[in-house]
C-alpha cells in the first residue's frame, strides 16, 4: 500500500483515524498538529506548509520535456547489465480507440462492485494473455492464480522468505507484476528484508505456476530509506518494460530530480531474453547524454503508485502519492519520454520551493488531503463492455475509498460509490473488465449499478 497510510481498521472511524496519520511521517520529518483548527504544518527545517486555501499556483508548462543532467553517472550494479545496443520498436495503437466520454455520460453512469475471490493484503494483478487467467500478488509476498472460470486462487509461488516483513502502514513487500510480452515470463517487483528493490522474472511450468528454479535478477536498485517504493510495472507490446520507482524517502524528495538516480520517476529498459539483467533501448530520451542514467523515462515523481498501460492509445497513466498536501494523477502519453513532473518542487499544482522547474508538467487531476483523502490510488482507462457509458474513461480512487471517473477535456467526476476494504490497486480483467484490489475485502469488479 501507499507509504505513509497507517493500515487502517474496517471501521470508518478508523479511516479517519488514518487520513490524520498521513500527514506524520512525510519527508521532511514534519509533525501535523492534529487537533481541529490547526492551519499550518512546520518542518524540522523551519519551513511551513500553507493552510487550506493558500496553494501556490504552478508555472506553465514548457512546450518540449525536460532534459537537465545532474552531476555523475553511477556504473551499474553487479546484477544489472546495461547497454544501449537494445532494439525497440517504436509502440503504436493497433486498436482504434474509443474516445474519453464527456462529463455530463459519466454523471449518469451508476456504477456498483460486487466480490470476486478473496484473498489478502493485495497490491497488484496482472491477467495471462495465453490461458485467460489472472495473478495477483499479496504484500506478504505470496502469489495466486486464479484459472479461466475458476471460484478459487491457487498459492502458485512463496517468496515471503526473501521479501520485506510486513508491517504495519508500510509499502514494502510484493508490489508489482506483469507478463512479459515477448518472452511470457512472470516478472515480479518486491523489496528485500533489507529494504532493497527488486525486478525478478519467472517461467510457467506447464500447470502454469511460475518455477522458482528459472528465477533471473533483472534489476536491483540499493534504496536509501524506508519509504516511497513505487514497483509498478507495465510492459509495452515491443517487449519494453517500464517500471516506477518511488524517490526513496530518505533525499527530502531531491532524489527526483537528480538524474544521476533513477529513483523518482519511471525507467523503461528491455529485459534480456538469454539471462539476468537488462539492455537500454537506443530511444530512450537520455541515451548518450553524460551524468544521467539512460534508463530513465521520466522523472519528478514522490512515489508513482498504479502504473497502467492503456494500450488503444499507448498512454501511461499513474497515481502521485502527495507530501503534506496534495495528491495527483499524471499521464505520460505515448512516446512522450524525457517528461519530469516537478517533485520534489511541486506537490500537485502546489509550488513548494523557489526555482521549481518551469518546464514541470502539470497533473491531469490534483486533489487536496483536507478535501477528499490521504493518499491517491492510481486505475486504469475502462474498456471493457459491460458498462458501455464508461467505455475511455480513466477511473481511480483514493484509499479512504472514494471512486472518480476522468473523461473528455480530463475533467474528473466523483462517483456515489465507495470501495470497502482500503483499495489498493486496480487493473483489468482477461474479459478488460475493471478490478479493484483491496487490503481486507479482496479482489471486486467494477459493474453497471
Amino acid at each position: 500500500m501507499p507509504n505513509d497510510v497507517k493500515r487502517p481498521l474496517r471501521t470508518a472511524a478508523a479511516l479517519v483515524i488514518a487520513a490524520t496519520i498521513v500527514a506524520c511521517d512525510r519527508d521532511d520529518g514534519a509533525t501535523t498538529a492534529t487537533t481541529a483548527g490547526a492551519d499550518r504544518t512546520t518542518s524540522s527545517s523551519g519551513s511551513t506548509v500553507p493552510a487550506p486555501g493558500t496553494v501556490g499556483s504552478m508555472p506553465p508548462p514548457a512546450t518540449s520535456p525536460a532534459t537537465s543532467p545532474a552531476t555523475s553517472l553511477p556504473g551499474p550494479t553487479a546484477t544489472t547489465v546495461q547497454s544501449t545496443t537494445a532494439t525497440v520498436q517504436s509502440t503504436t495503437a493497433t486498436v482504434q480507440p474509443v474516445a474519453p466520454p464527456p462529463a455530463d455520460q459519466l454523471r449518469e453512469v451508476a456504477l456498483a462492485f460486487e466480490p470476486v475471490v478473496d484473498l489478502p493484503l493485495l497490491t497488484a494483478m496482472a491477467s495471462h494473455p495465453a490461458d485467460g487467467s489472472t495473478f495477483f500478488t499479496s504484500q506478504t509476498g505470496e502469489v495466486w492464480r486464479l484459472a479461466a472460470g475458476a471460484t478459487e486462487p491457487t498459492l502458485v509461488l512463496d517468496l515471503t522468505d526473501v521479501v520485506s516483513p510486513w508491517e504495519n502502514g508500510s509499502e514494502r513487500g510484493l508490489l508489482g507484476i506483469a507478463f512479459g510480452t515477448v518472452d511470457g515470463r512472470l516478472y515480479l517487483s518486491y523489496t528485500d528484508a533489507d529494504i532493497d528493490s527488486h525486478v525478478v522474472s519467472y517461467g510457467l511450468d506447464a500447470t502454469g505456476a511460475p518455477d522458482r528454479a528459472t528465477e533471473r535478477e533483472v534489476l536491483f536498485e540499493d534504496q536509501p530509506g524506508l519509504g516511497h517504493k513505487g514497483g509498478g510495472m507495465v510492459f509495452t507490446p515491443d517487449g519494453a518494460l517500464f517500471v516506477a520507482l518511488g524517490d526513496g524517502g530518505a533525499s527530502d524528495g531531491r532524489d527526483a530530480q537528480d538524474y544521476t538516480t533513477i529513483l523518482g520517476g519511471v525507467i523503461r529498459i528491455v529485459p534480456r531474453a538469454d539471462g539476468p539483467g537488462y539492455d537500454v533501448p537506443p530511444d530512450n530520451p537520455f541515451v548518450g547524454q553524460a551524468d544521467t542514467r539512460p534508463e530513465i523515462w521520466a522523472k519528478g515523481l514522490r512515489n508513482p503508485w498504479g502504473l497502467c498501460l492503456d494500450a488503444p492509445t499507448g498512454d501511461i497513466w499513474l497515481g502521485d502519492v502527495g507530501n503534506h498536501t496534495m495528491e495527483e494523477v499524471d499521464r505520460i502519453p505515448a512516446g512522450a519520454g524525457g517528461l519530469n513532473f516537478g517533485w520534489y518542487q511541486i506537490e500537485g499544482t502546489f509550488v513548494r520551493t523557489a526555482g521549481a522547474r518551469d518546464d514541470a508538467v502539470p497533473p491531469v487531476h490534483a486533489y487536496r488531503h483536507d478535501e477528499v483523502g490521504p493518499a491517491v490510488i492510481g486505475g486504469c482507462v475502462y474498456r471493457g463492455t459491460a458498462i458501455p457509458g464508461l467505455v475511455g474513461a480513466y477511473v481511480f480512487a483514493d484509499i479512504s475509498g472514494p471512486l472518480f471517473l476522468i473523461g473528455a477535456g480530463d475533467v474528473t467526476v466523483p462517483t456515489a460509490v465507495r470501495i470497502d476494504g482500503t483499495p489498493t490497486a486496480f487493473g483489468s480483467g482477461p474479459d478488460g473488465e475493471l478490478l479493484v484490489l483491496t487490503l481486507f475485502d479482496g479482489v471486486q469488479r467494477l459493474v453497471a449499478g
